[in-house]
């Protein structure tokens, strides 16, 4: 868990080791990012699994595998974001972030244009009243309308997502606290 304080620097949360910043009293948040690596064209829509890739990338000899990209339970989800990388579309075919409870104005879609997605990806607008709140894990993944198509076969390929949430904070613990050491008075015989 980070804490920010006025004049820290500012870096990305690691959505790999589950890392939070506690912003807000009382609130912890959290930004994972999770990419869907696509290796062939796909074609007639569907679904794409999103994994949150290890920091380790060799791909022979992992230690640390990938992640499933997995919002806990209890999370309100108050932003989502989408974009891709070296993919063409039929069209104007669309990727969007897939899976929550709450659908309305909680999930970024990203249309092509001319068969061509726009470089900035999409996201949702920070709202109170557009929050999906989780009662339970939930598996977040990308689904795309029409057909992906690999630009530049020698590069890497992808759509990635962004799922930004909160959840309460646990309560204090003794680590909280600057709580004097038992000492006994006198001889103590």
């Amino acid at each position: 868990m980070s804490i920010i304080f006025p004049g820290n620097y500012v870096a990305h949360l690691n959505a790999y080791r589950d890392q939070g910043v506690l912003a807000v009293p009382g609130v912890e948040y959290y930004q994972l990012r999770g990419i869907a690596l696509i290796t062939a064209d796909q074609t007639g829509g569907g679904t794409l699994a999103l994994e949150i890739l290890s920091p380790d990338l060799r791909q022979d000899d992992k230690p640390r595998l990938d992640k499933p990209f997995k919002v806990p339970a209890g999370a309100t989800v108050y932003r989502t974001a989408i974009s891709t990388t070296n993919l063409a579309a039929s069209g104007t075919d669309t990727v969007s972030v897939s899976g929550l409870t709450t659908t309305t104005n909680t999930q970024a879609s990203l249309a092509a244009v001319s068969g061509v997605f726009p470089e900035a990806g999409a996201s949702t607008s920070y709202s109170d009243n557009a929050v999906s709140i989780e009662a339970s894990e939930i598996s977040v993944s990308a689904a795309y309308s029409g057909a992906l198509s690999i630009v530049d076969p020698s590069d890497c390929a992808a759509v990635m997502v962004e799922v930004c949430f909160f959840l309460d904070a646990p309560g204090p613990d003794v680590d909280d606290y600057s709580i004097p050491y038992k000492t006994e008075s006198g001889q103590g015989y």
